[in-house]
């Protein structure tokens, strides 16, 4: 029984030592990404910005199948590092390498040929940014498998170091190219840059798998049944948007139903709301890889779940009576003035985002026991939460009701859904 309880508190200390690097990286990562789009907004002209983001919409793409990307290599790396199976390892690295940058080299070639449609169809005059997009899209291909790796591998640290490099160098290089005189071709620039520079850092740190000895290599296509991997993309590629249009269709549907004022006070109020579902996200990324793990050892899963629950709860929570308590030195802080018809909006946009974060821990707890069940009830709140929008909007505060009532349900939902008894 001791036992039992030192090893609890040993990956107690482990799993908040892990949480603290990557709760650290996160928020310099979302200081430098700020500050980007706040410098941005300041020495672009209007036009310019407008072209800057109809640019990067085109991630919009590929943003998709990449976070799924990530997440099933860190489903798979994870359980090979479980069983010490570095063959393994270094050859999924390598196998899938090839794969994902043959298709990033095909989206790139497909923009290279359309780029003078593409730049008619957004009404651009120079064919060289549609050309730097497409860059950065071949790049946004590559980079969540070689982040997802180190996710896996549980190289929270180097994963740190490399997501706050990226943020830092498209903030630096961005602006010091666009004070050069090069627009929105620096902003875009920086941006290429940093993906560089986390391709060959990930790579170094990863380059103990990639050139692992001969005698300790495996082929993958007979150590391991390559079709499982996709049999887990393609749940993992519903699961995710699901979750993605949970938490952001109610600003397309406001966009569409209310005018482009109330839908400017809806969005402005919704960056409070959207700290407090992305503030515990370091939290998912630890937790993923290590369930993963304890799940492919057959070991407790509970244990870690319970500490992330409690913790995700605990920071949204917080979080949240924060924003509810002082809205209008949130709204100030984060949009530069305090609008009053956004301060109503505060409270249910904290509460619905709360929820809505401790709804994502138990997705990715689904995701890595292959429990495939939970989808159901995404989907199904998905469609529900789209037909009430649909249905009782008369004002914004009724959209963010249902909103609210949506994110309490679904995570009830999938909290009852859960075996909590210890029992095999």
């Amino acid at each position: 029984m001791k036992n039992i309880r030192a090893n609890k508190y040993m990956k107690s200390d482990s799993f908040f030592k892990d949480t603290s690097i990557m709760f650290l990286a996160s928020m310099f990562t979302n200081v430098f990404n700020l500050l980007y789009h706040l410098f941005m907004v300041r020495m672009l002209t209007p036009v310019d910005f407008g072209v800057l983001n109809a640019l990067l919409s085109l991630l919009i793409i590929t943003s998709v199948a990449s976070g799924t990307l990530q997440a099933v290599t860190t489903k798979f790396l994870s359980a090979f590092k479980a069983k010490n199976q570095s063959g393994k390892i270094s050859s999924f690295l390598k196998v899938f390498f090839k794969k994902i940058s043959i298709i990033g080299l095909i989206i790139f070639s497909i923009i290279f040929i359309l780029r003078k449609n593409i730049a008619d169809f957004l009404n651009l005059k120079d064919t060289f940014l549609v050309i730097i997009a497409g860059m950065l899209m071949f790049l946004s291909t590559i980079m969540p498998f070689l982040l997802g790796a180190l996710q896996g591998l549980q190289k929270f640290k180097h994963l740190g170091a490399t997501l706050i490099i990226n943020a830092g160098l498209r903030f630096l290089v961005g602006v010091a190219l666009v004070l050069l005189g090069l627009r929105v071709c620096g902003a875009l620039s920086g941006i290429v840059i940093a993906g560089i520079a986390v391709l060959i850092l990930a790579g170094m740190f990863l380059k103990p798998y990639f050139y692992l000895k001969k005698q300790n290599a495996v082929n993958l296509e007979t150590a391991f049944d390559i079709t499982s991997v996709y049999k887990y993309f393609l749940p993992t590629l519903i699961a995710l948007p699901s979750f993605g249009l949970l938490t952001n269709m109610d600003v397309i549907l406001v966009k569409h139903f209310f005018s482009p004022q109330q839908a400017g006070f809806y969005s402005v109020a919704q960056m409070v709301g959207k700290i407090i579902l992305f503030l515990p996200g370091a939290v998912n990324i630890v937790m993923f890889p290590k369930l993963s793990q304890q799940h492919t050892l057959k070991k407790d899963t509970k244990f870690i779940l319970k500490k992330c629950l409690f913790t995700v709860g605990a920071i949204s929570t917080l979080s949240g009576i924060f924003c509810i308590i002082f809205p209008a030195f949130v709204l100030k802080l984060l949009a530069g003035n305090v609008l009053p018809e956004c301060l109503p909006l505060v409270m249910p946009f904290a509460i619905s985002m709360a929820f809505f974060s401790m709804s994502s821990v138990l997705m990715y707890y689904h995701l890595s026991l292959h429990d495939w069940r939970f989808i159901y009830s995404f989907l199904f709140f998905m469609i529900l939460q789209a037909i009430l929008i649909y249905l009782f909007h008369n004002s914004l505060l009724e959209v963010l009701y249902v909103l609210t009532g949506v994110s309490i349900c679904l995570f009830f939902a999938n909290l009852y859904s859960i075996n909590w008894s210890d029992k095999q």
